[in-house]
């Protein structure tokens, strides 16, 4: 008998004795691990992505993508990750910060307390682990309840006003919470703030402004008839009037404002001593009160409330009451009412611990789509329409939703006869927010946009980059108004007199029927009009005889081609010279003008294919229309047709000279380089042009020999 070792097991079971089943056992654990850490790693980065993103569309566009709730539900999923492997927490995670950036139109604020968000509750359990929490870290105080200042959110944007000496210093928005967009000259068009205090002091108010529900039901129906985008909730345009550049605009939006909080130690001057004492409060209830002695507008529906239990009694009744005010609340904001206590629970990295906001649940309905209108605004657009099955909603019978556009519609795949939840977008506009996929009846078809405009059967266009479908006919009724408000403007043939009102009573009175007709009236016309005299009448018809003299680039801003400004009309019409060129020019010789793209060469030829668009053109020359020279350049020859000069340099003769024999010979003058420059027309001491003609490969010429190209 020999003495090897018999291996009585195969390999494997022998590798299993040897190193025990423990052994195999946490190595796959210690696999798994790894897998799910590498899978948390790439959830992180996805949250972190999508949430920033969020967080751009709501504070700087203003344009939402998701609802409070599911932005909650994801930032909780992050933090919860991030606390599960804080090694894989990124430099951007937007949990440790507070959301929201400044645009870079505005100037910038730091503010001197930093604003923060308060954190989220969407059920009781969660307002019940706060006032746990807080009494645990109060215990020293030996209390067992606590009171609360409990007031309503406003669903607005935040704001900061500084006071300095009693005078308004500065307003800015929260931003990312240390520095904020200066809006200043934007918020004092909001009546509720007061430009000087009754009493000299330095202090700084928080508070949200916002607008109410008639205001934003006015505003998104003026909006829609003009063919704007809507704004799917007051917050959206309340935020959208502050960040105007133009304070007229957010005057006309009619905001308001709530403040709620005072942030850091105000100071009120002492005029016996000369001097700026520290003002103390005991409670936050008490610091509203002073508030309001200031005359700043402080919601009278704050309560004092001890223990949490009656708060939630408190919110149960105000998720009924809300439906009858006038103004958006999304849930209610509880706060420890003792500020000594709240200086004990302070703050995390972007929440206060001694508050906590209760988010109300959206109220839904379900119902079913009927059928899909399609209506036309006054700048064309179409917007998909739902026909309901009625049903109540918030206390209103809801029959009719906004469907948006075609992008929205394919987004949720919503088609006639689904079930659908809805609820009201701000507590206003029904919108569809899911399909009843389980209900979809068989058969079903998806929604398309139609291709023809419903109201005057012309083509419809979406363009690249829009998510609008818009009727591309100027003799569209729907579009009659403004299209016509625009023919008379300023920027287009001129016509004064012809302000909004009286076009809209030309078209009322069916005295038009496309914008051409404006042409064509004479003062019996006028005078058929309500409120008309003779006086007025005759006026009005001089000024529409003066102005059928026109020129080539007004009568072709006035055309109002989508994309075709007045300064793209003015390329065109240096570059075509007549009506006829124009109208009758390929993509190709389109996009040989210096200005033009494939997106305005694309519109003019689908514009000028259009056979409602000919027959109104044709109605404007009928009608008188003349079109006189811009320049004065009598047209010598077509030497220099289709070729684009650019100047540089010191010329033999003035700059202007050489444009003119330029024009006067078929030629455009550009005032830049590019690929579609003909030749670069260099005299002495050219500069940085000439460089770039040689980068591009663009010819170059002197003078002498541009003279040879006339002769």
């Amino acid at each position: 008998m020999n003495n090897d070792t018999i291996d009585l097991f195969g390999p494997a079971e022998s590798r299993e004795l040897n190193n025990g089943p423990s052994k195999i056992n946490s190595i796959e654990k210690a696999e798994k691990k790894e897998a799910a850490k590498e899978s948390a790693k790439k959830r992180v980065r996805e949250l972190t992505e999508l949430i920033n993103k969020c967080d751009y569309e709501y504070y700087t566009l203003n344009k939402p993508s998701i609802t409070d709730f599911e932005y909650d539900g994801l930032m909780r999923e992050l933090a919860g990750l991030e606390k599960a492997y804080p090694e894989l927490k990124l430099a951007n995670s937007p949990a440790e910060k507070v959301s929201g950036t400044g645009q870079k139109i505005f100037g910038q604020i730091k503010h001197d307390v930093p604003m923060y968000s308060l954190s989220n509750s969407y059920n009781v359990g969660d307002l019940y682990e706060f006032e746990t929490r807080a009494l645990k870290d109060l215990a020293y105080s030996n209390i067992t309840e606590l009171e609360y200042c409990v007031e309503l959110k406003f669903d607005g944007l935040s704001m900061s006003l500084r006071y300095e000496d009693g005078i308004l210093k500065y307003a800015a928005t929260r931003g990312n919470g240390k520095i904020g967009e200066d809006v200043t000259e934007n918020i004092k068009t909001i009546k509720e703030v007061p430009r000087v205090l009754p009493k000299k002091c330095n202090i700084t108010v928080r508070g949200e402004v916002y607008m109410n529900r008639k205001v934003f039901a006015e505003l998104n129906n003026l909006r829609e008839q003009a063919g704007e985008d809507v704004f799917a909730n007051p917050r959206n345009a309340a935020a959208g009037s502050v960040r105007q550049l133009d304070s007229k605009i957010t005057a006309e939006r009619q905001l308001n404002i709530f403040l709620y909080n005072i942030a850091g130690t105000p100071e009120l001057y002492n005029e016996e001593k000369n001097i700026y004492e520290p003002l103390k409060f005991q409670t936050h209830s008490e610091s509203l009160d002073f508030l309001k002695g200031l005359g700043f507008s402080v919601c009278d529906e704050f309560r004092i409330i001890n223990g949490m239990a009656n708060v939630i009694n408190h919110i149960n009744e105000w998720d009924i009451k809300r439906h009858d005010l006038n103004y958006d609340t999304d849930g209610m904001v509880i706060k420890v009412n003792d500020l000594s206590f709240q200086d004990t629970l302070g703050f995390t990295a972007k929440s206060p611990r001694f508050a906590v906001a209760y988010k109300f649940a959206p109220e839904r309905a379900e119902t079913i789509i009927e059928s899909i209108d399609i209506q036309v605004g006054k700048m064309g657009t179409l917007t998909p329409v739902a026909n309901l099955k009625p049903v109540q909603l918030s206390g209103s019978t809801i029959s009719r939703a906004s469907l948006h556009n075609a992008d929205e519609i394919a987004a949720k795949d919503i088609r006639v006869g689904d079930s659908v939840l809805i609820e009201k977008a701000g507590e206003i506009i029904p919108q569809v927010i899911e399909v009843i996929f389980s209900k979809r009846p068989q058969g079903s078809e998806p929604f398309k946009m139609p291709d023809k405009c419903p109201v005057c059967n012309s083509p419809v266009r979406k363009n690249e980059g829009e998510t609008a479908v818009k009727c591309v006919s100027i003799s569209c009724r729907a579009q009659l108004i403004r299209k016509t408000e625009y023919f008379v403007s300023k920027s287009a043939l001129n016509i004064e007199g012809f302000g909004e009102k009286i076009v809209e009573t030309v078209v009322n009175c069916n005295m038009i029927n496309d914008m051409s007709d404006i042409l064509n009236l004479s003062v019996i016309d006028l005078m058929k009009l309500p409120r008309f005299g003779e006086k007025l009448a005759e006026k009005l018809a001089r000024e529409i005889e003066l102005k059928k003299k026109t020129t080539f680039q007004k009568f072709i801003t006035a055309l109002q081609v989508p994309f075709v400004g007045e300064t793209t009309a003015g390329a065109l019409a240096k570059h075509f010279k007549t009506p006829d060129k124009l109208m009758n020019a390929s993509v190709e010789e389109y996009l040989s003008v210096n200005e033009i793209g494939e997106k305005i060469a694309n519109s003019l030829k689908l514009f000028f294919e259009n056979e409602q668009n000919r027959i109104i053109i044709d109605k404007i020359f009928k009608y008188g229309l003349v079109i006189e020279s811009e320049s004065g350049v009598e047209n010598l020859s077509d030497k220099l047709a289709g070729k684009t000069f650019v100047l540089t340099g010191t010329l033999p003769i003035s700059r202007e000279e050489a444009e003119k024999i330029i024009e006067a010979n078929g030629g455009y003058a550009s005032g830049s380089v590019s690929k579609k420059t003909t030749y670069v027309l260099a005299g002495e001491e050219a500069g940085s042009k000439l460089e770039k003609a040689r980068k591009l490969g663009v010819a170059i010429i002197n003078y002498d020999e541009f003279l040879g190209l006339l002769s």
